[in-house]
Formats: C-alpha cells, sequence, structure tokens
C-alpha cells in the first residue's frame, strides 16, 4: 500500500513487520517528518479494528511536525500469528511496551498516543509500569468495555462464513443507534469500512476478552500527564 497520501510532502516512509514474539508480528509504519522536529516521537495505537485510512486528516497534519510510529495491533487483520494468540488488554499492552524497546525508545521521551481500545491500552501499560511515556494523549479511552448482550451473543453464536450475511444488518443498526447521520455521515463510512474489513475470528476472540476488562481500579495508579478527548455524538 502506498502511503504518501497520509502525511505531509517530503515526510519518509517505512512500512514493516516487527516481531513481537516468535509468534507474533505486527505492521508498524514509520513517518519521518521532512524537517527534523524539536518534539519527542509519537507511538500511536488507533482503535479495536480501526484502520489507517480512518486516521488520513490526522495523520497528514501530525506528520508535519512529528516523528510517528503507528501500529496495528494484534486484532487486526494484517497482524502475522504463527499460531493465533490470545487477544486481550494485557496482551496488546505488552506488545506495545516490545514495540517502544524494539524502536530503541524505552529511556527516551515519547508520546503515547491512542484512541478507544488504543488509549485504553495505554493507560492499561502505563498502570502497569510497561509503558512510560512523557505525555499520553487520549482520545476516548474506554474504562471498560459495554458491549450489547445481544451483539456479544450474535458475535459468540454467529459462524464465520456467516459474517458476510449478517454485516448489512449490523451497518443497519450502527447507523440507528450510534452516528449522527446528519452532523457527521463521514463516521458512518469510516466505520463501515471497518465492518467491510475486520478479521472476524479475532474481532469475536476479542470482544469475548474486552467484555470483562474494567480499569477503574487501575486510575490511581497513573502518574504520568495526560490530555483526554472526547467527543459527544461518537457514541461508539
Amino acid at each position: 500500500m502506498n502511503y504518501s497520501d497520509y502525511c505531509s510532502p517530503g515526510t519518509k516512509i517505512q512500512s514493516k513487520y516487527i516481531k513481537i514474539t516468535s509468534e507474533i508480528q505486527l505492521r508498524e509504519i514509520h513517518f519521518i517528518p521532512k524537517k527534523i522536529t524539536k518534539y519527542p516521537p509519537i507511538i500511536f495505537i488507533p482503535g479495536w479494528g480501526s484502520f489507517v485510512q480512518g486516521w488520513k486528516i490526522v495523520l497528514n497534519e501530525m506528520s508535519k511536525d512529528f516523528e510517528i510510529y503507528y501500529i496495528e495491533t494484534r486484532e487486526k487483520n494484517s497482524a502475522r500469528h504463527t499460531k493465533e494468540q490470545k487477544i486481550s488488554i494485557q496482551k496488546i499492552a505488552d506488545d506495545i511496551s516490545k514495540v517502544v524497546q524494539l524502536n530503541n525508545l524505552e529511556n527516551k521521551k515519547f508520546i503515547a498516543l491512542g484512541s478507544s481500545m488504543g488509549a485504553t491500552v495505554i493507560l492499561d501499560a502505563m498502570a502497569e509500569n510497561k509503558l512510560n511515556p512523557s505525555l499520553a494523549v487520549l482520545i476516548g479511552p474506554n474504562i471498560e468495555f459495554n458491549i450489547p448482550w445481544i451483539l456479544i451473543a450474535a458475535i459468540a453464536l454467529i459462524p464465520s462464513k456467516l459474517y458476510a450475511v449478517v454485516r448489512p444488518y449490523a451497518k443497519w443498526y450502527m447507523k440507528r443507534k450510534y452516528i449522527d447521520m446528519k452532523s457527521d455521515s463521514k463516521q458512518y463510512q469510516k466505520y463501515s469500512y471497518v465492518l467491510d474489513n475486520i478479521h472476524f475470528g479475532r474481532t469475536r476472540r476479542s470482544a469475548l476478552s474486552f467484555k470483562k476488562y474494567n480499569f477503574k481500579d487501575k486510575i490511581k495508579k497513573i502518574r504520568t500527564r495526560i490530555l483526554v478527548f472526547s467527543g459527544n455524538k461518537d457514541k461508539l
């Protein structure tokens, strides 16, 4: 894939797989600004099932001034599992800690930027002393994952082969229940792309794991500066 449209002109782009363990590799897209920057690099962890296409505007702006390591987490289609691995917030947090080590950022200043599930992973990693950013920028972190029981039941029971049949109904439900189509119809397009391109098996396993997760008791462990963004219309 050509990522030149996802960054400012002149940005150097390196896309590669990084070996987290002998069983799993993650795709990393490294954006290096045209000019030397005075700002610390960013470790960017997108949301659950999120694709780089949904971050085009953000990456275009950020890459003007920041070196960015965009990481596609283990529940995504791009991740390579020699044998399908466990998917949980804690396991993904371990992955991100390893990413920092492999990029020689462990003892340097860096910013951890995450959205939704990615933001939750950053919080969990910080609480467990797996990650020590100089600043965490979090977009809509989940303290817990309130996945409707009917959705959990559907995910657990629907065979992977039938997902394509059910997908249009999932989009319809999402549009009616969660998306403000009048003010932000592009969000619907973004989430529809996700539903069209997710790895259903991994999404199923991660959903069943995430529904048990709760960060509430760990909040007091956070000591690093945090900047939190939320949106009152994007309920997802």
